[in-house]
């Protein structure tokens, strides 16, 4: 149904309600509006002054449309917007006072904002102790909304500048672009931008020219730019800056137009410049000495007539966030109705939502979570738009008990992630320049720049966008390159036993997931026929008796949940539980996991492993890594490398000694692929890493009870894959581990090696 169709059915509904409310005289028609009972939604909003004077007429807007869509509905709610400074308030005084109002009358029945993602933390710690809803129309900080990402009452309404770094690299292979380089803030927003810029230059085929590099106001470029231009010998070259600072884009712009002027012998290239969001601001739109570029900014949605309409209304486009703004007065509505109609059922995907603690029944944030579900999975119901006569549908529907309408809403699809449902999935962005003019009035010739947009993406694509999806959609690359990996077959023995190295070199109360991998994986290996004299466990074992682990004294966990339905068998589980710890890292050093895993056993190293020719040897890794060799012997701030051509000489001594028959290396750290290359051309060697030799990794289960993550995408993967089904070959599991590792590109090594990564599986190495 178009929106044309959509709007007429929407007005039949209502010419209906009103048909069958009219009555013949005055007197019924008062009675009528006698009857409507109203409920009021307190909703705290919390915004810098100046950014509420630009979003004031949106909120108005939305506030008029929400009333108008229940004009004939007897039972309504109204939202009663409660307005704090973000700029002056003692934020972490009114985070508390708002989730411990003083009478019933106070209570803060949803947040909207903070308008910055470096507040929204202190709101989310003190939302979380009852579950409301926090809902953000512009924190897009990529960390923020990863640690958040399972938390039910944190609501994202625009994707994570990791989004907006994806949209910048397929505008950039839209336009042709061959040669990337980046200069990023040295913040938080810059580092979002940083930790993705490999992986999504990969992804896109792009070829990165210098090192990416961080930038402070007054930084000298040149000898960045004369490196990044040798890289790219000559043609063109795409020079992403990722800046928080408008004024930066100034300098740095300035920096690249001298360099030009005057390259350097041998590093002549032409820098094309590709600007984040920051610089759709005055003083880089209206900067006389700004040289040509291109910018990347989230919109409203175009397809569903947002822009033009506020254009019509306010004869002006949009300002970033707006249409963010009207949905989330749109969905608290929403959530708000669907609680008063059907008080005893609140179901996600398909389930009654309940929690093992306090609140444990469902709040505001979980029906609000159950009408977006019914917008996501309900194909078959009409789509309706943001307008009064789309939420009209919407909210008579819900009055009746029934699934919802899917909903185009201001700012695009009202689509969320499967976890939490309430992340976003889908945005909308502009590729945007400036066409220049002059005041030929003025004596000064002041700049009256025009933004001039050039194409309109999404994540999700649709009507007016192109679709992003595509750098996702990796099974064709994947059945590509395993076509490739057939490998060579080898006569090997029957394989008579198996042995297990873990290792986790981190420390901190801050790496805890590291450990917590090593202790999960100890447990697998049980799990699957080991006994303790064949894993040597090597971890510092120093967290379960923190004076921050009060709370679960003793025990170490990978993943803690509320949700009963979670079928993973280390949810809730102490993977310490009855571990044997042969060796705390900080009594060994990197020559002593030599002699370990070579069965040189001595009084100091009493724990060895004994392989021989028909023996397998599993080895996992834990721990953070360096662009330089891969794995750090130690914590983040390690200063040295366990070394790249250390593990390759342990392996060719066993080699040379028949110490095993299979191997694999399982690799979780940033830049574990350095091993993975260094082992290559080893016999009978298999190396499985979380991200290739130039990325970091991420890691990927937080939990607030303990303020730490808990595990590692790959590491978590791995174990889930393997405990469901030992038999499953090295192919597929690469496959699932490379769909569910976010950020970085899992990657396997040296399979020419060692066979077929079709035949081979995993209970070469997990046998029962």
């Amino acid at each position: 149904m178009d929106k044309l169709q959509t709007i007429i059915a929407s007005v039949i509904i209502l010419a209906s309600l009103a048909s069958c409310s009219d009555k013949d005289d005055n007197d019924s028609n008062s009675e009528n509006v006698a009857m409507v009972k109203v409920d009021t939604i307190n909703v705290d909003v919390i915004l810098p002054s100046s950014i509420l004077d630009n979003w004031q007429q949106t909120i108005d807007w939305a506030q008029e449309n929400i009333a108008m869509a229940q004009k004939m509905e007897k039972r309504q709610v109204t939202l009663k917007l409660r307005y704090h400074n973000e700029d002056t308030e003692d934020l972490d005084r009114l985070a508390y006072n708002l989730m411990h109002p003083e009478t019933s009358a106070d209570t803060c029945h949803a947040i909207i904002g903070p308008y910055y993602s470096d507040h929204a933390t202190t709101f989310l710690s003190y939302a979380a102790q009852t579950r409301t809803p926090v809902v953000m129309p512009t924190c897009t900080n990529g960390e923020l909304q990863r640690i958040n990402a399972r938390n039910t009452y944190a609501w994202f309404l625009t994707e994570s500048d990791i989004t907006q770094c994806e949209i910048m690299f397929s505008a950039i292979r839209t336009m042709g672009g061959k040669k990337v380089a980046l200069v990023y803030s040295d913040d938080s927003y810059g580092k979002t931008f940083y930790d993705w810029f490999n992986f999504l230059a990969t992804e896109n085929d792009l070829t990165i020219v210098g090192e990416p590099t961080s930038y402070h106001s007054g930084d000298n470029l040149y000898d960045f730019l004369r490196q990044a231009a040798i890289d790219a010998n000559s043609g063109n070259t795409m020079l992403c800056l990722a800046l928080s600072n408008p004024e930066d884009y100034v300098l740095v712009s300035d920096e690249v137009e001298n360099y030009m002027s005057d390259p350097a012998p041998g590093a002549e290239t032409i820098f094309n410049l590709m600007c984040s969001d920051k610089a759709l601001s005055e003083e880089v739109v209206n900067n006389e000495y700004m040289r040509s570029f291109i910018g990347i900014s989230p919109v409203g949605a175009i397809a569903y007539g947002f822009p033009q309409d506020y254009r019509e209304r306010f004869g002006r486009l949009p300002y970033n966030g707006e249409a963010q703004l009207y949905d989330a007065l749109c969905l608290i509505a929403f959530g708000a109705v669907h609680q008063i109609a059907s008080p005893q059922e609140c179901l996600v995907n398909n389930k009654q939502v309940a929690y093992k603690s306090k609140p444990y029944g469902p709040g505001l944030t979980d029906y609000m979570r159950s009408v977006v579900t019914s917008f996501s999975t309900n194909d078959s119901l009409v789509s309706t738009l943001w307008n009064a006569n789309g939420l009209a549908t919407v909210f008579h529907e819900l009055h009746k008990g029934n699934d919802t309408n899917i909903l185009h809403g201001s700012s695009g699809d009202l689509y969320f992630d499967n976890d939490s449902q309430t992340k976003i999935v889908n945005s909308n962005y502009m590729v945007w320049t400036v066409e220049k003019n002059y005041n030929e009035n003025s004596t000064n010739l002041s700049i009256l720049n025009k933004i001039v947009p050039l194409c309109y993406l999404s994540t999700g694509g649709g009507s007016s966008t192109v679709s992003t999806n595509n750098i996702w959609e990796k099974e064709k690359r994947w059945q590509q390159k395993m076509e490739e990996m057939v490998g060579n077959v080898h006569e090997l023995p029957h394989v008579v036993d198996y042995w297990a190295v873990v290792i986790s070199p981190s420390t901190t109360w801050a790496n805890y997931r590291h450990q917590a991998d090593a202790f999960a994986m100890y447990q697998t290996l049980r799990q699957h026929g080991y006994d303790d004299d064949h894993i040597i466990l090597i971890v510092e074992d120093n967290l379960a008796n923190d004076s921050r682990n009060s709370k679960f004294p003793g025990q170490i966990f990978v993943e803690r949940s509320d949700d009963e339905n979670l079928s993973d068998m280390l949810v809730n589980f102490d993977v310490r539980k009855n571990a044997k710890v042969d060796y705390h890292f900080s009594d060994l050093t990197p020559d002593d996991v030599g002699e370990i895993m070579l069965g040189h056993q001595s009084d100091r190293l009493p724990y060895v492993i004994h392989p021989d020719s028909t023996s397998d040897v599993f080895f996992f890794w834990s721990g953070h890594g360096g662009s330089g060799e891969g794995p750090l012997w130690g914590n983040e701030d390690a200063y040295s490398y366990f070394g790249a051509q250390r593990i390759n000489d342990i392996v060719t001594q066993m080699n040379t000694t028949n110490s095993y028959r299979r191997m694999m290396f399982a690799i979780e750290t940033c830049f574990s692929g350095k091993w993975g290359e260094a082992l290559t051309g080893q016999p009978d060697v298999i190396v499985l890493t979380a991200a290739n030799g130039r990325e970091t990794s991420k890691a990927d289960v937080h939990n607030s009870e303990l303020g730490v993550f808990l595990s590692n995408a790959f590491a978590r993967t791995f174990r889930q894959f393997v405990n469901q089904k030992n038999t499953i070959t090295l192919r597929d599991l690469y496959i699932e581990l490379a769909k569910t590792t976010n950020g970085s590109h899992v990657s396997i090594y040296n399979e020419k090696e060692y066979g077929s990564v079709y035949t081979n599986n995993m209970q070469e190495y997990f046998p029962k």
